[in-house]
């Protein structure tokens, strides 16, 4: 394709180095002959005026003038030349019959009537359309004792001009076409003539990028594209020699690197990755080679050049995230026999399990503890009461033991979430996923509350829909989610409160609504509400029995089906929260 486009612009340029000069050649050819004829039909109108003058004798009046002009015109009434005595205001005073025109205005006429500078020649133009007459004229002033008398006008038809000058334009354009054919031909021959070499050394190069590097190319001449070929065929030959020998050192490399668990990348100078193995790819899901260049601006904070410095003294580590994945990056510079640093290698580790394992401990430990050491100091102090004395009175051992069973069953709730939250965390939970009606959903549990809001003397409101909401998703896991903040709303909203639930239609979701005019959430706090083990109001939440776990599980579960929450709360006024459930709109059936 590059040899067939050079061959093809090498002719084009040809071509309309043809077309040029032969544009050139002819518009030369055409403006000369136009000046040429012009010129002659000009020189013959002066020279008609001039010979008349000297033939005639000077006229002392204006009457002597007139007389002697009006034979010279009449001895001109058989030519195609037509000649005028005019007035120095333009009107012709003779002949006065088979004239072209009472008067004469042109600016040649009238610096001749007042003896001005003026262009000696001038076009006129008679009639339009087929009857369009072309004529150049010829203007001269008549004085009498000094003054302007008359002006003497002669035109001569120019017509034939044109006409010749349309034969020889179309001669010309003639000329034009058949030098383009040939110049194509002749272009075409000695393209080809030029590209044959280049051809075959395109074609060698295809085939050295297949492997073959035996074959050499015939050279063909002695000048600067047979030198060409002939150091083509000596780099051919030096690159298998090599080739070779680093073929058999990089299969022995790469059956190590192929099989290694551990990620291997190696990056030359300039940070463009010359190696890698498939552990890498799979570690840092990058398919294409460019992006593995990027990793350490997105990765590391920091240009390759920084992290040549950083490693130049020794072996350094990264911990970086990806997604659900933690891997270890471990840099470290390779060098020539000079001590020169030639690039760096990065040794990729995946320490997910181990670094889950560890953030979980943590969490486990700081939350876990926070959460249970109320309860176990309760029952603890409870049951050393007990075992003080207090067992022996009925009343107060039955009162005292239904707390410690009260605030054992708080810790077993909490044990039962946190269960429920790592198995959502290790994607290890199975959701029943089925057609199902979410507007049945949000009835049965509005129906389970209403008992616990008329406790509090709270209306809750919830208008119920003709429209069935079909979607796909586990009924009992977003049933549980809808409980939560329905549960949540009824002990957080004051006495005589108002918790109105709405389910409505929003573009390819379904919102359930849940309003209530409770005490609301602190703006500081909404961003944190989701995140486990955060209470508002801590007390107050320990003394309802709330374990900080649930609205965690209800947005996890919400994500497992493809949809959000979302929350907005004011102060005194009160909070509400919308969750978002994917929905496709189906035909009736």
């Amino acid at each position: 394709m590059i040899t067939r486009s050079l061959k093809w612009r090498m002719v084009t340029i040809y071509v309309l180095l043809v077309l040029i000069v032969m544009i050139a050649c002819g518009t030369m050819i055409v403006t000369s002959i136009s000046r040429s004829a012009y010129k002659g039909i000009e020189d013959n109108l002066k020279e008609t005026i001039t010979k008349s003058m000297e033939s005639i004798e000077t006229g002392n009046t204006k009457e002597e003038v007139r007389n002697n002009w009006i034979d010279i015109i009449d001895g001109y009434k058989d030519s195609e030349r037509l000649f005028y005595l005019l007035n120095t205001d333009g009107t012709v005073e003779y002949p006065r019959e088979n004239i072209i025109r009472d008067r004469f205005n042109n600016s040649m006429i009238i610096a001749a009537a007042h003896d001005k500078e003026r262009k000696e020649y001038d076009t006129f133009i008679d009639g339009e359309g087929p009857y369009r007459k072309e004529y150049r004229g010829y203007a001269r002033p008549l004085k009498v004792n000094g003054k302007v008398a008359y002006v003497v006008y002669i035109l001569a038809p120019s017509g034939q001009v044109k006409e010749n000058l349309a034969s020889t334009i179309k001669i010309i354009i003639f000329a034009i076409i058949v030098a383009i054919v040939l110049s194509i031909f002749f272009g075409f021959m000695f393209s080809s003539f030029l590209t044959k070499p280049i051809i075959a050394l395109s074609n060698k190069a295809r085939a050295m990028s297949e492997g073959d590097l035996v074959n050499t190319i015939e050279v063909l001449s002695e000048d600067e594209i047979g030198e060409l070929t002939q150091n083509f065929n000596i780099m051919a030959k030096e690159l298998n020699h090599n080739l070779t020998q680093i073929s058999s050192e990089k299969n022995k490399l790469e059956t190590v690197f192929a099989h290694m668990t551990d990620g291997i990348l190696v990056f030359d100078s300039n940070g463009m990755l010359i190696h890698s193995n498939p552990a890498s790819r799979n570690l840092l899901d990058l398919e294409e080679k460019e992006q593995y260049g990027e990793i350490f601006a997105l990765y590391l904070d920091m240009t390759y050049d920084e992290l040549i410095e950083y490693v130049i003294t020794g072996t350094r580590q990264h911990i970086i995230r990806l997604g659900d994945k933690y891997v270890n990056l471990c840099f470290a510079p390779y060098l020539d026999r000079h001590e020169n640093i030639l690039g760096t290698i990065s040794v990729i580790q995946d320490i997910t399990e181990h670094k889950k394992l560890e953030e979980m401990q943590k969490e486990f430990v700081a939350n876990v503890s926070h959460e249970l050491r109320t309860p176990l100091t309760t029952i603890k102090s409870y049951a050393e009461t007990l075992l003080d004395g207090a067992v022996d009175e009925r009343e107060l051992a039955l009162n005292f033991l239904n707390v410690i069973n009260h605030e054992a069953d708080r810790m077993t709730a909490l044990v039962q979430d946190l269960l429920e939250l790592s198995r959502l965390d290790n994607k290890q939970t199975k959701f029943k996923m089925q057609d199902i009606s979410l507007s049945h959903i949000v009835e049965g549990s509005v129906d389970k509350y209403q008992i616990h809001a008329k406790k509090k003397n709270q209306i809750m409101v919830y208008e119920r829909t003709s429209d069935d909401y079909k979607i796909t998703g586990d009924a009992g896991r977003i049933e549980q989610v809808i409980k939560n903040i329905i549960s949540n709303a009824v002990k957080y909203s004051y006495e005589e409160a108002t918790i109105q639930i709405e389910v409505m239609e929003r573009g390819r979701f379904i919102v359930v609504t849940i309003q209530d005019t409770g005490m609301g959430i602190p703006e500081e706090d909404l961003s944190r509400i989701f995140d486990r083990f955060y209470r508002v109001d801590k007390a107050r939440s320990r003394a309802m029995g709330g374990t900080g776990l649930g609205l965690a599980i209800a947005k996890e579960i919400m994500e497992c089906h493809g949809g959000h929450i979302k929350v907005n709360s004011e102060i005194g006024v009160g909070t509400c929260f919308h969750l978002y459930f994917p929905y496709e709109k189906r035909e009736a059936q």
